[in-house]
């Protein structure tokens, strides 16, 4: 993995981990998937840098997600994105795709704090809405009032309270509620997926 982040950064990208990878590390827990956000590099740029240690797959060119393939491993690149609410539910939204954003801009898109904390290659957190606290303190809390614009968060708020011990604050909780007209949007695939983790 280091010299395929090393590559990234010859070329003029900064590979930031982002997500379940940097929480489960924090939390000390096994992760298997490894997101890494890309900055700087055009995904035309990203993938030419990729293809030399795997196969290349652009899974969502409209969300700017590539996945390698090595020997080994399987790894998720995305590019940072800006999302807009379009419509009602959990698929209608604008994306655009951004590689010039900070990864402060880029973060505002997370659902929760915790999941917005980001690792760069030399260890250091970047963590703009203190998602390492609110692990510590086990709260679950929503990053901004963009949280209300996608209902799967709800129940992806409930798997985190259950598989990480933690207590939902008031806020995020009001957020949830506000989302109960969206619900029936959800396809009954991820909704079970959700309660199976």
């Amino acid at each position: 993995m280091n010299d395929i982040l090393n590559a990234i950064v010859l070329a003029g990208g900064e590979p930031i981990k982002i997500g379940g990878c940097v929480r489960d590390k924090i939390l000390k827990k096994e992760s298997k998937d490894i997101d890494i956000e890309v900055y700087g590099l055009p995904i035309d740029k990203l993938c030419a840098v990729l293809t030399k240690f795997g196969k290349v797959g652009v899974v969502g060119k409209k969300f700017g997600v590539i996945k390698l393939s090595t020997e080994n491993d399987e790894y998720d690149f995305s590019l940072p994105r800006t999302d807009n609410k379009i419509g009602r539910g959990h698929k209608e939204f604008e994306v655009a795709v951004n590689h010039e954003l900070t990864p402060l801009e880029a973060a505002k898109r997370r659902d929760f704090t915790i999941n917005a904390i980001g690792q760069k290659l030399d260890g250091s957190l970047l963590d703009p809405y203190n998602g390492l606290e609110d692990l510590t303190n086990r709260i679950l809390r929503a990053t901004s009032a963009h949280f209300a614009e996608d209902p799967l968060r709800v129940l992806r708020g409930f798997q985190f309270c259950a598989r990480f011990n933690l207590v939902a604050e008031l806020n995020t909780l009001d957020q949830c509620k506000s989302l109960v007209n969206e619900y029936d949007t959800l396809d009954k695939e991820r909704i079970w997926g959700e309660f199976e983790k």
